[in-house]
């Protein structure tokens, strides 16, 4: 997968399972603190963005497939770009490697919907949000 944007961690005590392996529900912050650092990446922070626009960005489907473990101290890169971009659908697409090793831990992959924030109906995303991410689209 190619990346758009790349976000660095270090995996924590508290990412961990007994045995120091990151568990599985641990690499869905690691994407979605790239989704934000990806905003921010190109200009917007998205929490003031969503505000401004009156609108939720709801995930509606995901898919991952883990690779490799990630273990406790491991320092980690996660990439995200934009897969897929239509008027009421964003897919966002990542991928997790070691820094260092470029050994490949996880790829993965969510949709996200746009909601009034009100009414939390479907509605289209405002052209803002595709104008701003245009730039990370992946796909070819």
């Amino acid at each position: 997968m190619a990346a758009f944007h790349r976000t660095d961690v270090r995996v924590m005590w508290p990412d961990t399972d007994p045995a120091g392996i990151v568990w599985f529900g641990v690499f869905f912050r690691y994407f979605e603190n790239a989704e934000e650092e990806l905003f921010r990446a190109l200009g917007s922070d998205r929490t003031a963005l969503l505000r401004e626009l009156k609108i939720f960005m709801p995930r509606t489907s995901l898919k991952c497939g883990f690779r490799s473990p990630a273990r406790l101290g491991d320092a980690l890169s996660v990439g995200v770009g934009i897969g897929e971009m239509s008027e009421r659908r964003i897919t966002y697409t990542f991928d997790i490697r070691e820094r260092g090793t470029d050994r490949l831990i996880c790829e993965a992959s969510y949709r996200v919907a746009c909601v009034d924030a009100g009414s939390f109906a479907p509605r289209a995303f405002p052209p803002e949000v595709l104008a701003l991410l245009a730039p990370a689209a992946t796909s070819v």
